[in-house]
């Protein structure tokens, strides 16, 4: 899977597009990356689409001012959003929660891998924390 963590930028899937994202301008590549789960209906859900998304989603949370952890990977994205001068918006916060949910539930790929692992648990905290953050914002 990639991943060595439970957070949104713990994983391979989700620091590839993070890179991106910092290459970029403006919401596109987040917007993308929430409406192609959206977009998904109740199609399956493949595992780096879930990340992508997350990560997606953890990109409106910082632009809301509810950054969940950071370290030294998240240090581009701080720097992308003082680039940016993005502003909050509560309807694309809205739609990350839904893309949360939908992430969530079956038939989701990276849940069912999360669901096969020990740390299953823990990956449904963060997202709920994800989730919390979003609708504080």
């Amino acid at each position: 899977m990639g991943s060595w963590s439970t957070s949104a930028f713990g994983n391979d899937a989700a620091l590839d597009w993070l890179a991106e994202l910092v290459e970029s301008r403006g919401w596109a590549m987040v917007d993308e990356a929430l409406s192609a789960v959206l977009g998904a209906g109740d199609d399956y859900l493949d595992e780096q689409t879930g990340q992508e998304a997350i990560a997606a989603c953890e990109v409106v949370a910082w632009v809301l001012g509810q950054p969940g952890e950071t370290d030294e990977d998240t240090d581009d994205l701080e720097e992308w959003m003082a680039d940016q001068e993005m502003e909050p918006d509560t309807n694309r916060a809205k739609k990350a929660k839904r893309v949360l949910d939908r992430v969530f539930n079956e038939p989701s790929e990276l849940r069912e891998v999360w669901e096969e692992s020990d740390d299953f648990e823990e990956w449904k905290k963060d997202l709920a924390d994800l989730k919390e953050r979003l609708s504080k914002g």
